[in-house]
């Protein structure tokens, strides 16, 4: 498993990397494969990406607190060894506040 963690700098947190993230994800018509983490608690998040990493390799995870981003990186040691998740990609975009800050 590879994780990723974007902070953004930009309007609503965006980056120029996520920017890019999300129109190459629309150019593929793959916006299936982002999930919005403010649905989730921390355990809820990791629950719903084991779900879904059986069918998806990829995934772009919107709006993660610092405690989501910490389940997802303690899930990934915690599975390090297992060969479902070898090649699993995840890019987490951290949760921003009105001033731009990472939360």
């Amino acid at each position: 498993m590879h994780v990723q963690v974007i902070t953004g700098d930009g309007p609503q947190g965006e980056t120029n990397r996520l920017r890019h993230r999300k129109e190459l994800n629309a150019w593929f018509n793959e916006s299936g494969k982002i999930v919005h983490a403010e649905a989730y608690d921390p355990a809820g998040l990791v629950a719903i990406l084991e779900v879904r990493a059986a069918t998806e390799r990829e995934f772009l995870v919107l709006e993660c607190s610092r405690e989501q981003i910490q389940a997802v990186l303690e899930w990934q040691s915690e599975t390090d060894e297992f060969v479902e998740f070898e090649n699993l990609l995840l890019h987490l975009v951290r949760k921003q506040n009105p001033t731009g800050e990472s939360q």
